[in-house]
């Protein structure tokens, strides 16, 4: 039997990735935030999920599809994910679906675009970049 992973389908920046769903604690839609002064650009606030306090990131601009281009939409989506030993929730333009992939079709590309991704995976003729919440922490320093 071929081992496996599920993996979430999100976009960030307009670029598609996925977010293995071991790692994902829940999804919420848009809500509002905390701001926290003096936070770095990437730290859009924090949020009150339950009663833990949880600090919202925005990688997107980073795994932008077209950089430096024009703003960014607004994010639609949270996805609230276990990193290390700590949740932080990551703004997402959306999620379409979760799909299950055997490891043998995430590919090891090493280092890209400044962040060593766990790897990429080809869904539906495009190429995802796995996104793993370590990368995200080490991301935003």
């Amino acid at each position: 039997m071929k081992k496996g992973v599920a993996l979430a389908l999100v976009r960030m920046g307009g670029r598609p990735c996925a977010i293995p769903c071991e790692h994902i604690v829940e999804i919420v839609p848009r809500v509002m935030l905390s701001k926290v002064p003096e936070s770095p650009p990437q730290v859009l606030g924090v949020i009150n999920l339950r009663g833990r306090v949880v600090p919202v990131v925005d990688v997107r601009a980073k795994l932008s599809a077209q950089p430096g281009s024009e703003p960014l939409p607004p994010y639609q989506h949270l996805v609230i994910v276990q990193a290390e030993a700590r949740q932080v929730g990551l703004a997402v333009d959306e999620v379409s679906e979760v799909r299950n992939v055997a490891d043998s079709e995430v590919e090891k590309p090493g280092d890209l675009a400044r962040a060593h991704a766990p790897g990429v995976v080809r869904i539906d003729r495009e190429l995802v970049l796995v996104v793993s919440p370590e990368d995200v922490l080490h991301a935003i320093g």
